[in-house]
């Protein structure tokens, strides 16, 4: 079962990692500083969020990658070079399933679950809808990241028999990863807010070096669900296809004759 305290243990403990994760943090803090800045520099921050994904798709990608292949080093290179790299064979491998899903979770929302008289049913399948969609992107990058390799993100079976199992598996990391923000950065936040207030470089540093570890442990949790997600679902799999494989044997046999006896 995929762990978080496993993927603490690795991206926490491994050689290095504090100063991958203050480089990354870099255009993370900029863009903060900028946007909280009087006036603000809008250009710079816009700048830094391109920036910042870029860091986020490719080291996730290459994280999922490191732990699916049973590597010992788990975080990427500090290159933002390869870094942009991964994050491009990312996008093209991923962006048709994001297109498409945003594409009906939008309309969706936007024409069909408006005539809903009842507001609360409006709001869950709203919610259940963007769950679901999200749910099919995450499972198409899992799938991606193990190989690298794009025409794995097609495979729609996989996606099918994935996709619920990844939906309950991301909620239960949205909710370990919110104990960890409390702790690292909430505190931190809280502490400044009484005494000093929020404006300023030690709640700054805090939110930075939080996002990017975030993003560490997103990408090595997504790499262990492969265990038991897509690797259950090849499982079942192969056994279907074992299972139709005897049938039709059986099948091209034919009936055992009486003078066999």
């Amino acid at each position: 079962m995929a762990s978080m305290k496993d993927a603490w243990d690795e991206c926490i403990t491994e050689h290095n990692a504090i100063v991958k994760y203050i480089i990354a943090a870099i255009p993370v803090f900029c863009g903060i500083y900028f946007f909280k800045a009087e006036p603000q520099n809008m250009s710079i921050v816009y700048t830094c969020a391109v920036i910042t994904a870029i860091i986020a798709l490719g080291a996730m990608s290459r994280i999922c990658n490191n732990v699916m292949n049973f590597r010992e080093t788990i975080l990427p290179t500090a290159n933002i070079f390869v870094l942009l790299f991964d994050a491009i064979r990312a996008i093209i491998a991923i962006g048709p399933a994001l297109a498409i899903n945003g594409g009906i979770a939008w309309y969706l929302v936007t024409n069909f679950y408006p005539m809903l008289s009842v507001d609360w049913i409006r709001i869950a399948a709203t919610y259940i809808t963007y769950a679901v969609c999200g749910s099919i992107v995450l499972t198409v990058f899992m799938l991606y990241s193990k190989k690298f390799n794009p025409l794995d993100a097609f495979d729609v079976k996989a996606i099918s028999d994935s996709c619920i199992d990844v939906l309950i598996q991301t909620i239960w990391l949205a909710i370990q990863i919110a104990v960890i923000d409390a702790v690292l950065a909430g505190i931190v936040t809280y502490l400044c807010w009484l005494f000093i207030g929020l404006d300023n470089f030690i709640t700054y540093i805090a939110w930075s070096i939080t996002a990017v570890i975030n993003i560490a442990l997103i990408g090595n949790y997504l790499g262990q669900l492969n265990y038991e997600a897509l690797h259950q679902a090849e499982a079942k799999a192969q056994k279907k296809k074992e299972q139709q494989e005897i049938k039709d044997l059986q099948k091209s046999s034919g009936p055992t004759s009486p003078a066999s006896f």
